[in-house]
């Protein structure tokens, strides 16, 4: 699909483009497939429910509202419908999932191979090692901020929070805590990671 922005793909879709629609579908199923695991350690659940997001989504589209981040949109849409089948099933709901099998996940195996290409392994370790000793939510704000480019804005309301700046103040205490876990050399070398990828 010729570049052009979220906004206008997305009321190319809304108007029953199927360029459109493959285009959502292949650049945001497997993310979207990442991000539901976070709530659910079920897979199919997980498969299911994203299978279920773009059949309402293909059925409803020229009644959806407008967005600036497809993306954004796909995230707080599945979030939302995990959650209610979650607490409709009477199983964990989102915070108790995360204390029960060690919180959001920070997936750094596509950054790990351009580590292992600039440094030795056990800086990737010690980096590995750090970002899974955050709490919960520095590490889901980590990951949106850094690897999905979601602005605070957008992390504010997908983590259910009232003020932008607590999502901002999260990436920093997120970032202090990396600082004080890691030699300058190892923060340096996720810094350069994060800003290549």
């Amino acid at each position: 699909m010729q570049a052009t922005s979220e906004q206008q793909i997305w009321e190319e879709f809304k108007a029953g483009s199927d360029e459109a629609l493959s285009y959502i579908y292949q650049t945001y199923t497997n993310k979207l497939y990442n991000y539901g695991r976070q709530f659910s350690p079920n897979p199919d659940l997980v498969r299911d429910a994203i299978q279920d997001l773009f059949c309402e989504i293909i059925q409803s589209r020229e009644r959806l509202g407008t967005t600036t981040s497809i993306k954004f949109y796909l995230f707080a849409s599945l979030k939302h419908k995990l959650a209610r089948h979650l607490q409709k099933e009477g199983k964990l709901i989102y915070t108790d999932i995360h204390k029960e099998e060690g919180g959001f996940e920070i997936d750094l195996a596509d950054e790990l191979d351009l580590f292992d290409k600039i440094f030795p392994s056990d800086v990737n370790k010690s980096i590995v090692e750090a970002c899974e000793k955050l709490p919960q939510k520095q590490r889901e704000a980590i990951a949106m901020y850094f690897f999905e480019e979601m602005s605070y804005d957008e992390i504010a309301k997908l983590m259910a929070m009232t003020k932008v700046k607590s999502a901002r103040a999260l990436v920093y205490r997120a970032l202090e805590s990396l600082a004080n876990s890691l030699s300058f050399a190892e923060l340096y070398s996720m810094v350069i990671v994060w800003m290549a990828w």
